[in-house]
């Protein structure tokens, strides 16, 4: 009930690590607090989540030992969404705000 458009500024979505031009024209909001939300801005949970699927390729890089970064880009190439990519999708969305994502992922 509570949510308007806000502005998120180039600093805050490049420390997010979000591209800018992704979030130009989107409608992002935030809650400014109500009675319907108890004053916190957010009504309800959202599930955010990512599944590794396991290929050849992928098993043998673990069983190797091999680096995370190199076992991440695999995956990522593979088709795998990673739970801070899920999170911005929300945020770009208007679902939830940045600072929210930015609470609950990891900043990479």
């Amino acid at each position: 009930n509570c949510c308007e458009p806000v502005a998120v500024n180039a600093v805050e979505l490049s420390l997010a690590r979000i591209d800018e031009e992704r979030a130009n024209g989107k409608l992002l909001r935030a809650g400014k607090g109500c009675g319907q939300c108890r004053g916190t801005g957010y009504k309800g949970r959202k599930a955010i989540g990512e599944l590794l699927l396991l290929d050849d390729t992928l098993r043998e890089m673990v069983v190797a030992r091999a680096p995370a970064r190199q076992i991440k880009a695999h995956a990522r190439q593979s088709g795998t969404r990673f739970l801070r990519d899920a999170a911005i999708d929300l945020f770009l969305d208007g679902q939830t705000t940045l600072e929210e994502v930015n609470r609950v992922t990891l900043v990479a």
